[in-house]
């Protein structure tokens, strides 16, 4: 049985690794699905499989912090590997975390088993819901779903996707689509093994990823043409999945941010003395960018203790969780900027990191929810009542 401390030891010195060859990762284009397999080496692949079904997970209060801060120690070796290793968790959160309903436990419980089981032998999750014209918005996929009659889950899945991250190492993507008369979209899973992507099975290759942040994700766009896909057996809607999470998945997708705001903060200090710059030696401005980017970076750290404090005690902090995962996309970007400046024009040479981190950085405020609909949720939840951590009663 693996051990927390085992993973966060491993990946610790896998980041460390990994941050040796930063240059030439930095400057990577597409996945390298050794990476992937480095990574299941590790049994990173096994945190969010629950221990009845062979993996280690233990529940949000006992095992998520393990998780994130694996996701965020590997972002210090390379950002856009972490993102990619942060679909796989936060895509298996929606069969480990909802309870089944009474009208159909047995075929959940088959289904997850199943799910499970493709990771016990080695599978690898990721997602591919996002659609042209969307603007982020699951609720407003195009994409059709039609029943084969080979099962009461078995579909063909015809539409556009994009932003389908790990393309190439994974096994398996969720997705979303519309099944005829339904009132809204249904959960779905591709099996994606040794597919081509010439369209002779369904699925063809429309645009490689070519991003400014987070370039060696392999976040393809794919046409899917009466592709096989496998209903998801939750008996009721998609927002009852996604809201079961409890802030699980948000959270580990903003722990690799976390993760490049602690590689650049201590690449400037080391840049300070490489420099043989004293504190006595800044410039004024250098003084204020510096003392606001070091206050940044402390609620940045903060903002992601609390939320992973409130999952901790209640075991569901979705707010909490909304709210860090903004707050730290604001901040991060924030913190690089003021890094960026104080490097001054050497921040424009690839042969720096910062401006590298700076995109990567902003990654988290365009992608997964884009930010319309990250503040439509938070609007909502803001009439709700506080999050737990923040509210005082007065009396």
């Amino acid at each position: 049985m693996l051990h927390a401390k085992d993973l966060l030891a491993d990946m610790r010195e896998t980041a460390r690794r990994f941050a040796a060859d930063r240059r030439q990762r930095q400057q990577r284009r597409a996945l390298d699905p050794a990476d992937i397999d480095v990574l299941k080496a590790m049994g990173l692949h096994l945190a969010a499989v629950p221990e009845d079904h062979g993996g280690w997970w233990q529940g949000r209060q006992r095992s998520l912090r393990v998780q994130c801060d694996a996701l965020r120690l590997l972002a210090q070796g390379d950002p856009s590997l972490a993102l990619v290793a942060s679909m796989h968790p936060a895509v298996l959160t929606f069969w480990r975390d909802p309870e089944p309903l009474a009208a159909g436990q047995a075929a959940w419980a088959a289904q997850r088993r199943e799910v499970f089981g493709t990771v016990i032998d080695g599978g690898w999750w990721g997602t591919i819901t996002s659609e042209p014209g969307s603007g982020g918005d699951i609720a407003r996929t195009r994409a059709r779903a039609i029943p084969t009659g080979g099962g009461p889950e078995t579909y063909r899945i015809s539409g556009e996707k994009h932003f389908g991250s790990g393309s190439g190492a994974t096994t398996h993507m969720v997705t979303t689509a519309l099944r005829p008369d339904a009132a809204g979209p249904d959960w779905f899973f591709l099996d994606v093994r040794d597919v081509p992507w010439d369209g002779s099975t369904g699925m063809t290759l429309k645009v490689p990823w070519e991003a400014h942040g987070m370039a060696s994700t392999n976040s393809h766009a794919f046409t899917f043409d009466e592709f096989p896909a496998t209903r998801m057996a939750w008996p009721g809607t998609w927002r009852q999945v996604h809201e079961a999470t409890g802030g699980a998945g948000a959270l580990g997708t903003i722990a690799p941010i976390v993760g490049i705001i602690d590689a650049a903060m201590r690449f400037m200090r080391q840049e300070f003395v490489r420099r043989e710059q004293r504190p006595d030696s800044f410039r004024a401005f250098e003084k204020m960018e510096w003392t606001t980017a070091h206050r940044e970076a402390v609620l940045i750290y903060q903002s992601y203790e609390a939320a992973l404090t409130a999952i901790e005690r209640s075991g569901d902090a979705r707010h909490e969780a909304a709210l860090a995962k903004a707050n730290i996309a604001v901040l991060a970007e924030s913190v690089m900027t003021r890094l960026c400046r104080i490097s001054g024009g050497s921040a424009y040479s690839r042969h720096s990191p910062l401006g590298f981190w700076f995109e990567d950085v902003r990654a988290a405020g365009f992608l997964r929810p884009p930010w319309a609909i990250a503040y439509e949720g938070l609007f909502g939840m803001s009439w709700q009542g506080e999050p737990g951590a923040m509210s005082i009663e007065t009396r």
